[in-house]
């Protein structure tokens, strides 16, 4: 048997990957975190920042969020360093039409009947929360409890924290298989060479699915692509986090889209503003392979449906445009535990939006799965063996 480097590897420098190398260092883990490029390479470096319960689905993947919502809270205390987290900045779904202020109602009613804080707003009420919102608008759905945070900052903090605790980490190196011993893995080759650990994490996000065909597993996690503009500073104009109530259609209804433009780009709707001013301006939800590129189509729809919702972005700057993946799952859940038929090889990939939310909970979670503790929550719903048949 080869000389162990690490008791566990994780594959992944975004924020799932360092959250759950610190956990694991926290418990004392001899833990070495491998990443293709740098920290925040893939998903967590292009993503908005939301910690947002009500875009969420009733049920499990709510009481999720909810529960990681609770270590967020706690979270810049513990490792003792500013992530620009705001907790309950409030974050509104805002209805163009009457078609979406119903669909967005009835999901209203569910998540109240799921135990979390929303109100539906007239236009005029949702209007004194942000004022530049449009006066055609419909109205609005307002959960209090939303919050946002820096990935960046949080994904470094993260991993700043497992190196106190002996962590260790390799960049610009490439995982090209997972080694097995009969049933076990027991570490990963790479282009730099091999490594061996005991425990395997796959944390590599929209990449999770190609790790896992490495050990012949066909799970069903591919990227999305999603479109994204960034302004010049200026002064505070965003108060929330905000989403079109299509943000629900695109993302738990798209058989309901008949816009053919909307349908093939997944255009939608959400902005938020940075503690520095910038203003991100998103969205698309593209199934377009590992294809980043940003497209004129689709920085025209985001930018008009931008200044439907607020005309005051017509007349601020916007400076560039950029593109990054989700790793999608077609039953919208991530895959977090182990795999059967491969001892010692865990799963947390696949969160789609909700990574960065959901993040915190992740690190947690697979830290007591790892060193067999009780859970904090039942992840069954979550298992990645569903997609073993």
């Amino acid at each position: 048997m080869n000389k162990k480097d690490a008791d566990i590897i994780v594959i992944g420098g975004g924020i799932i990957g360092t959250a759950v190398t610190y956990q694991l260092s926290k418990k004392g883990k001899n833990v070495l975190l491998i990443e293709k490029g740098d920290l925040c390479n893939g998903t967590t470096g292009a993503c908005d920042a939301y910690i947002t319960p009500h875009t969420k689905a009733v049920g499990p993947s709510l009481d999720l969020c909810i529960k990681s919502q609770e270590i967020w809270k706690t979270l810049e205390d513990e490792l003792d360093e500013d992530l620009e987290y705001e907790h309950n900045c409030g974050g509104l779904q805002v209805c163009q039409n009457e078609i979406e202020f119903e669909l967005v109602s009835e999901n209203a009613a569910k998540l109240k009947k799921g135990g979390l804080e929303v109100h539906m707003l007239s236009i005029n009420e949702a209007r004194k929360i942000e004022p530049a919102l449009s006066k055609t608008l419909r109205g609005a759905l307002y959960c209090p409890s939303a919050g946002k945070v820096n990935p960046f900052k949080t994904t470094y903090a993260y991993m700043r924290a497992a190196r106190k605790n002996n962590a260790k980490s390799l960049y610009h190196t490439a995982v090209t298989g997972v080694i097995r011993d009969e049933g076990q893995v027991v570490g990963v080759n790479t282009d730099k060479g091999d490594y061996y650990a005991d425990t395997v994490v796959n944390a590599a996000g929209s990449w999770g699915g190609e790790i896992a065909k490495m050990l012949g597993y066909d799970f069903p996690i591919v990227p999305r692509r999603g479109q994204l503009i960034v302004s010049e500073p200026v002064a505070p104009l965003i108060n929330t986090t905000m989403q079109t109530g299509m943000y629900m259609v695109i993302k738990h209804h798209p058989e309901m889209i008949t816009d053919e433009r909307v349908k093939r780009l997944g255009i939608g709707y959400c902005i938020e503003q940075t503690k520095d001013g910038t203003i991100l301006l998103g969205f698309t939800r593209e199934l377009v392979g590992f294809d980043k590129r940003t497209t004129l189509e689709a920085i025209e729809g985001i930018i008009q449906s931008g200044i439907r919702h607020i005309p005051m972005l017509k007349d601020i700057h916007f400076i560039r445009t950029f593109s990054g993946f989700r790793p999608y799952v077609s039953d919208n859940k991530p895959l977090l535990g182990s795999v059967d038929g491969a001892l010692g090889f865990f799963m947390a990939a696949g969160h789609e939006g909700d990574g960065i939310a959901l993040s915190a909970i992740t690190g947690v979670l697979l830290s007591e799965m790892i060193t067999d503790e009780k859970l904090s929550f039942n992840v069954e719903d979550f298992s990645p063996n569903r997609f073993i048949v």
